[in-house]
């Protein structure tokens, strides 16, 4: 990464920045060579070794057939927040974003009745909804859940402004804010990230 002092490592500040975005781009492999990238909602669990992924899909069409083909898969994950006429620290934008690769296992009810539920308990959690409990439901959904597991050293992340607590990541009301051009102070960080090389 060019810009190093943007970068984002640390787990608990990568599941913050989770938190905040709504939407996962993911992508396929096509036949083509093209990749097949979709929008879709998800849900997630995240430890020091992996980044687990939870979408929904129903059992037939193109991405089924292509996921049967080829299971890995891209994600992106971003968020941006534009304010062009109130410059802050230097900054008319900010942005977060994680970008990872893994592999895809499509998971029917019957087979795995708890990971599938786990699943879609997690789904609901994408846009901050309570959980519907599965035995709400007059039947079961004809649907797969898809679990996308990714090493952690293949997911990435950044920002625009510096990130230092989990609290530091949801975006800042710049217009509620004094007016302030003064850049950021991200010596401690670069220190930081020159130490641990």
């Amino acid at each position: 990464m060019i810009r190093f002092e943007r970068e984002v490592k640390e787990p608990e500040l990568i599941a913050a920045i989770l938190d905040e975005i709504q939407i996962l781009n993911l992508g396929i492999n096509d036949k083509d060579g093209i990749p097949y990238v979709l929008p879709i909602s998800y849900g997630y669990e995240m430890n020091d070794q992996h980044l687990i992924v939870y979408t929904h899909f129903s059992k037939v069409g193109k991405k089924i057939d292509l996921l049967k083909d080829d299971n890995r898969v891209g994600l992106s994950f971003s968020i941006f927040n534009d304010f062009p006429d109130r410059k802050y620290k230097g900054h008319y934008h900010d942005y977060r974003s994680v970008i990872a690769k893994g592999t895809m296992k499509l998971i029917n009810y019957k087979d795995d009745p708890q990971l599938w539920e786990k699943g879609y308990n997690l789904l609901y959690t994408c846009n901050h909804r309570e959980i519907k409990p599965l035995k709400e439901r007059k039947t079961i959904p004809n649907m797969y859940i898809g679990v996308i597991t990714c090493d952690i050293k293949d997911v990435t992340a950044k920002s625009e402004f510096p990130l230092r607590t989990v609290e530091d990541v949801p975006f800042i009301d710049v217009y509620s804010m004094p007016v302030d051009e003064t850049p950021f102070d991200i010596s401690d960080i670069i220190a930081k990230r020159k130490t641990n090389q």
